[in-house]
């Protein structure tokens, strides 16, 4: 059991760090993410670490591993760190339709640029021919 322990703590650990690193780039300007999903992010990392303390407290300060000695506080806790990973997925999955919607827009873009400009050079070597044709005329 220390095992799960240290692994909640470090991973507790990693879940700051990531959380704190994502806010400094925010903070400092060096983002390329939009407001909505930076809190997507950052609630994210705060349900992650009340998932991950919840857990903690489950099973080594409650003792809540056995689900015969307290049957309803037990289906009561661990609803609700159900309800908990729950909410954490769908944060996630918002995040993940956030960035496909910027990869999609970003993408169509790309598409507009890359057409404008094979038009623009097109129209001007026909122009050029055009000019020639004339030249040749005359």
């Amino acid at each position: 059991m220390y095992g799960l322990a240290l692994a909640l703590l470090i991973l507790s650990l990693l879940v700051v760090v990531l959380v704190l690193v994502e806010v400094r780039q925010y903070r400092a300007g060096r983002h390329m993410i939009s407001r909505r999903r930076f809190a997507l992010r950052v609630v994210a990392g705060l349900l992650m670490l009340l998932l991950l303390g919840a857990v903690f407290l489950g099973l080594f300060v409650l003792q809540l591993r056995d689900a015969y000695a307290r049957p309803q506080l037990f289906l009561a806790y661990w609803g609700g760190c159900i309800v908990l990973a729950a909410a954490l997925a769908w944060v996630m999955v918002s995040d993940m339709q956030a960035v496909e919607d910027g990869f999609s827009r970003r993408q169509h873009q790309l598409w507009r640029e890359m057409a404008r400009f094979v038009a623009d050079h097109v129209n001007h070597d026909k122009g050029d021919r055009a000019g020639a044709e004339g030249d040749e005329k005359e």
